[in-house]
């Protein structure tokens, strides 16, 4: 069951679940605030809750609206691990590539909406992670004795990678945000799930021994998780 609301000039969604035991309030990358709660758990009580935490919410939803992008020419991307700089041209055809220390998108017309630049954007990404991961994928695979699996490229906003039950890899196209050093260590931490599907003691000593300093680099992922929404 959803539901939205407002209070205090804070405007959310309430979603139920059965499986929740407590209010949790979390504000998303576009800057809206989410609020999960158990059954039987009052509106008015969700709203203590937020009206308790206003001035941290509203902080965090000023941050996270000013890191959304814009799309337009000065906007910044990582890419690679490096921060490139957009830069919109008049063109012939709609295109996207890189130059010097700009990510160039051209376009017909007077103008480019800023959809169309995003979905370049994405398709870049998607296409130039799927020619990094490959090589990985298959190095990973010969050091931990196990088939090279499929794996797949998705516009996935919550993960950066994922493995089903049934030996299959799936990325996000963000992660070709990430630098050599980080997308490697996410190949491997979805492939370790080929030999222990859980994230259990054998499964971080199985991370530690092929990267040794595989916390820093996990906590340097998640720090990008804002910064390189799409």
């Amino acid at each position: 069951m959803k539901t939205d609301g407002k209070v205090e000039n804070i405007y959310y969604t309430l979603l139920y679940r059965r499986g929740s035991r407590h209010i949790t309030v979390r504000v998303k990358a576009d800057g809206k605030v989410k609020v999960s709660a158990p059954y039987g758990i009052s509106k008015a009580a969700v709203e203590r809750v937020i009206i308790s935490n206003k001035e941290k919410l509203l902080h965090t939803i000023v941050k996270q609206q000013q890191a959304m992008h814009t799309y337009e020419s000065g906007d910044t991307f990582l890419y690679d691990g490096t921060p490139y700089t957009l830069r919109l041209e008049r063109g012939i055809h709609h295109g996207i590539r890189l130059q010097g220390p700009f990510l160039v998108v051209t376009y017909p017309g007077q103008v480019v909406a800023p959809l169309s630049v995003c979905h370049l954007i994405k398709e870049l990404y998607r296409e130039e992670a799927c020619k990094r991961l490959a090589p990985l994928i298959s190095y990973w695979a010969e050091h931990l004795q196990v088939p090279p699996p499929p794996f797949s490229v998705r516009d996935s906003k919550i993960r950066w990678g994922s493995c089903s039950a049934k030996g299959r890899l799936s990325f996000s196209l963000r992660c070709q945000a990430l630098n050599d050093t980080q997308l490697s260590y996410l190949v491997l931490h979805e492939m370790a799930h080929l030999v222990h599907f859980n994230h259990s003691k054998e499964f971080h000593s199985l991370l530690f021994h092929y990267m040794s300093d595989y916390k820093q680099v996990q906590r340097s992922i998640f720090s990008l998780q804002q910064e390189t929404q799409l």
